[in-house]
């Protein structure tokens, strides 16, 4: 991923996080940092997601993110550069290796087109 979102999400959870530290209102904190919380997350898988595309192992990610690598996928999936690449739920090795290789090119994920509409 050679797009910044990922850096976007990040400043947007620590936006959410002074929010709630200002916040006079434990109820008030709660909510911010719920919505905080959330995306962190999202910031996290994408910044995952781009360490992938950029050549970093599946296992040393969960490694650094001090994570199961058994969980590392299903976070990958859903990540927006990698989601055109999942199959079942998941992405594999070899999706990744698609993946990089169309982020190297410049060129878009390939889609699958029907050749012709069946009557039904």
């Amino acid at each position: 991923m050679r797009t910044n979102e990922w850096q976007d999400s990040a400043k947007a959870a620590a936006e959410t996080v002074l929010r709630a530290v200002a916040a006079e209102d434990p109820s008030q904190a709660v909510a911010f940092l719920s919505d905080a919380s959330r995306a962190i997350s999202e910031a996290l898988r994408e910044a995952m997601a781009a360490a992938v595309l950029d050549g970093a192992s599946m296992r040393r990610v969960a490694e650094i993110a001090g994570i199961a690598p058994n969980s590392v996928p299903p976070r990958l999936a859903r990540s927006k550069p990698l989601a055109p690449y999942v199959d079942d739920g998941t992405i594999t090795a070899d999706s990744i290796m698609m993946a990089r290789y169309d982020a190297a090119t410049g060129r878009p994920p390939m889609k699958f087109m029907p050749r012709r509409k069946d009557a039904s």
